[in-house]
């Protein structure tokens, strides 16, 4: 179901079709223009799980599918940054597949690139990213750990007043592991599309995620050592039974929850340890209901 209200920067919901009405603003003035509030209010008629349904857990996706929300006009910025790479991307695309629909029995997707391998046999299958330098930071494999200060004879360094007196010093270190990279939704849905595309006779040499750096070049961008605006991330190959057992599984619990009206809450990876709930999901308070209940 799409969103049903928005909201107002003062905290007041307001039905996006009365927002959206010649003089609709119950403010004084437009949080936006109306050509950014119409985009933003714009969602998805639900149609089955996608490839991207790889980053959302069963409750939410069945949440959103059934329930009129509220959503904050702001919060769709960096979303619409991302539709509006794709599309001007797609622009200055010659020969090759761009924003192509695709289906088979399990599923509907539209993948955002393929292009003829130019140093090798086959094709590669590009996702484009519009990332901030954390979430790219866990795509490379960067993490920080906390180490302690040392002195020159390598003893810990304690804080000598404050309200940290006696503790010890400690600095944040960044380090480059492949086992720190966390990119688990992204390899799901590339290796989806993947199969739609070797289904239909076109294999697939090479999969990856071009990924444009939204922050980057800032100080926050630095400290992670994300110093450039664009990242290629190579993606690897999956089993496909283990891919369509995935989809199949997400798809089985979501016809579950449409049967019964409910499902189970979302896991801790897709919830992102509670800060997506917390922050993020514009299904929230329907959580909260059914926690209630």
């Amino acid at each position: 179901m799409p969103a049903e209200f928005f909201e107002c920067p003062d905290k007041v919901k307001i039905k996006i079709t009365t927002c959206m009405a010649f003089r609709g603003c119950r403010m004084k003035a437009r949080c936006a223009p109306m050509p950014y509030l119409r985009a933003a209010a714009y969602d998805r008629t639900w149609r089955g799980i996608s490839p991207s349904s790889a980053g959302s857990d069963a409750r939410l996706l069945w949440l959103k599918a059934t329930q009129p929300y509220t959503i904050k006009p702001a919060s769709r910025a960096f979303a619409l940054l991302g539709t509006a790479v794709h599309g001007k991307l797609a622009l200055h695309d010659y020969n090759i597949l761009a924003e192509e629909p695709l289906s088979d029995d399990q599923m509907k997707g539209t993948a955002d690139l393929l292009e003829k391998d130019e140093y090798g046999e086959g094709y590669i299958l590009t996702d484009f990213k519009t990332f901030g330098s954390y979430k790219v930071g866990k795509c490379l494999g960067i993490a920080s750990k906390t180490i302690p200060v040392l002195d020159d004879g390598g003893n810990p360094v304690f804080f000598k007043g404050g309200k940290r007196k006696g503790q010890a010093k400690t600095r944040k270190e960044i380090e480059i592991k492949p086992e720190n990279v966390d990119m688990k939704s992204e390899i799901l849905q590339l290796n989806r599309y993947r199969i739609f595309f070797e289904n239909n006779g076109f294999p697939i040499s090479k999969m990856q995620l071009f990924a444009i750096v939204r922050d980057g070049g800032l100080r926050e961008a630095r400290s992670r050592k994300i110093d450039e605006n664009i990242y290629t991330i190579p993606i690897p190959r999956v089993d496909d039974a283990k891919i369509l057992n995935f989809y199949s599984e997400l798809d089985e619990k979501v016809k579950v929850a449409f049967k019964g009206n409910y499902a189970p809450v979302c896991s801790k990876e897709l919830s992102w340890d509670g800060r997506r709930c917390e922050s993020f999901c514009e299904m929230a308070e329907y959580c909260k209901k059914i926690k209630e209940k």
